[in-house]
């Protein structure tokens, strides 16, 4: 991606929103050609389209990228119209099993994260439910058509249907097409404690205050799909969520991959609440006396507002500063900003952030084997039943290809990561 172009385009996403917009500078197609790929991956695409509308700059970037970005924003509606009535079915499969559940992330996020159904791209429906429930929801899902997919993790559980099975997409366009398939994720964690190494002490049931919501009124009704019955689901606590919301974008930070879209939807939430004392005062009450949660809610929160320009609350603030390490600090300003960029993708510094939670050596020793140089198998694309010998070859050799670069990203990033240590743990050092 062209930096200064990505920085460009964040700007033009922070709050307040800029007044005078500065694309003149890149006014040529191949300047955005590879940015566009960033532009997707982050899931900025649809919402930096939509503030460009708003501004009425749509002229401030060449012809045919505006073009191409209202051509994905089309085939987003059509994906949502879609969404909406496969996530019915899904809600009401496990209703009628008798699986207590909430939905997380998607639907659910619609408005306190987002302004806009439509702006936000999701690729799967994730479930909170309780672990004895797990079978019935497997069963009720394998009722309604859907497979479980082959993985070597055992949580989340993985679902697809059986019409629609896991690819890789076809073209970045695909990733718009409601023709793209989406999975259901099981989750009975609310926090993988055995992933990341690091427990949070906080005894609380996520699935005790569950919330009815209504799609309804998240989606004007004639844009819903004519199922002659009201889109309900249940959701989690406002409280709860913000926290699930942190959780999940902290943990996909130390695992080298967060979109940068996770800190705008918290970034947003941030600057339309952060005058509600009262929701405050209950998230601090929420967090109890749980030091590491605080603190990862106090990183996550600097991240949203050094990126985004999120407001972050008097009250939390307050807490932050009592509460959270200054080595935390100093890995946000020294690499926690400019790694959100490039989705928290191209570098390993995040195992300096890690490090930070991690007490136990032999714990420390796993998380840098596994994370230095990962040893796993590429996701494979969907094949027909039949492929043809050329299309086995051609599938062979972009995998090789793959695991060819993947291999030399883990390399080098593995040699940035042991030239920068020493240097961290002196800044860090000097931090106290």
């Amino acid at each position: 991606m062209n930096r200064r172009l990505a920085g460009e385009i964040v700007g033009c996403l922070r709050t307040p929103a800029p007044q005078n917009l500065h694309f003149e500078r890149w006014k040529a197609r191949r300047d955005w050609e590879h940015t566009l790929e960033w532009l997707d991956h982050s899931g900025l695409a649809l919402l930096f389209w939509d503030r460009l509308v708003s501004l009425g700059q749509e002229d401030a970037i060449p012809h045919e990228i505006g073009e191409r970005l209202e051509r994905n924003l089309a085939s987003h509606r059509l994906r949502v119209a879609a969404m909406v009535e496969e996530f019915d079915s899904i809600n009401w499969c496990l209703e009628k099993a008798g699986v207590k559940y909430v939905a997380l992330k998607g639907f659910a996020l619609i408005p306190e994260y987002s302004s806009d159904i439509y702006l936000r791209t999701t690729y799967d429906y994730d479930y909170l439910l309780p672990q004895d429930s797990v079978e019935r929801a497997e069963a009720a899902l394998k009722a309604g058509g859907y497979l479980r997919k082959e993985d070597p993790q055992d949580h989340p559980i993985v679902y697809f249907h059986h019409g629609c099975p896991p690819r890789t997409p076809l073209s970045r366009d695909d990733l718009y097409s409601a023709a793209f398939p989406r999975t259901v994720e099981l989750h009975y964690l609310f926090w993988d404690e055995g992933l990341v190494k690091i427990p949070l002490g906080w005894a609380v049931d996520p699935l005790a205050q569950p919330r009815l919501r209504d799609l309804g009124a998240i989606v004007r009704p004639r844009e819903l799909p004519a199922l002659g019955r009201p889109v309900r689901f249940y959701a989690l606590s406002e409280e709860d969520e913000l926290i699930f919301q942190v959780l999940h974008a902290f943990r996909h930070i130390l695992q080298n991959w967060c979109r940068l879209c996770s800190l705008l939807d918290i970034a947003y939430f941030l600057n339309h609440r952060a005058l509600d004392t009262v929701f405050w005062d209950q998230f601090l009450e929420r967090l109890g006396s749980s030091r590491l949660l605080s603190e990862i809610v106090g990183v996550v929160f600097l991240l949203a507002a050094g990126v985004f320009g999120a407001a972050i609350p008097a009250s939390v603030s307050a807490s932050s500063n009592r509460r959270l390490r200054r080595s935390l600090c100093l890995w946000v300003d020294r690499y926690g900003l400019d790694s959100a960029f490039c989705n928290f993708s191209e570098n390993k510094f995040s195992l300096f952030l890690h490090r930070e939670f991690i007490q136990d050596e032999a714990d420390w020793r796993e998380i840098l084997r596994i994370r230095l140089f990962p040893m796993q198998r590429p996701n494979q694309g969907f094949q027909s039943s039949t492929p043809t010998f050329s299309s086995r070859f051609a599938a062979s050799w972009r995998r090789g290809i793959h695991v060819a670069q993947r291999m030399l990203y883990h390399l080098m990033a593995a040699i940035r990561y042991g030239l920068e240590s020493p240097r961290w743990n002196r800044a860090r050092s000097r931090s106290r």
